[in-house]
């Protein structure tokens, strides 16, 4: 597995060497918890809403009254189309921040989500996703900046 670092440019961006791209149409995202032993289906323990994603990847935000729970290892992607749907994506979250305390009582949060142990078979689709659904501009770079 190749080893992604990030580095600060001059203007407190962050160089990644995986490019992200800005999803075009709603997809959501399922993050589930493995069952005990195997046996019983994936149990969904939050949803949100794909802000982008990269080979590597995504960035979701989702609405919450609690802390965030990291007791998840799975996750699948579904469009608002459902034109597609990707499944039991291994993945570990790796950063997971408070974005604004909304009206209705609920905290929207923004995590960062890197994937696990990828199938050739979760590649394909994970690749046609991008393909398909998010916006490739044709100066495309593989910069993004994190605001505090």
């Amino acid at each position: 597995m190749r080893n992604k670092k990030h580095s600060k440019d001059g203007s407190g961006g962050v160089k990644r060497k995986e490019a992200r791209y800005a999803v075009k149409t709603e997809a959501s995202v399922l993050f589930k918890k493995s069952s005990v032993f195997g046996l019983f289906q994936h149990r969904i323990v939050h949803s949100g809403a794909i802000i982008d994603i990269s080979h590597t990847g995504i960035r979701a935000e989702y609405k919450t009254t609690t802390v965030w729970s990291s007791d998840f290892d799975r996750m699948s992607i579904v469009t608002a189309d459902k034109n597609i749907s990707i499944n039991n994506i291994p993945c570990k979250i790796i950063s997971d921040r408070k974005v604004r305390y909304l009206q209705d009582g609920n905290y929207l949060r923004r995590c960062g989500i890197k994937f696990g142990n990828l199938s050739e078979y979760h590649k394909l689709q994970l690749s046609y996703f991008i393909q398909k659904y998010t916006i490739i501009s044709d100066n495309q770079e593989s910069w993004h900046i994190e605001f505090a």
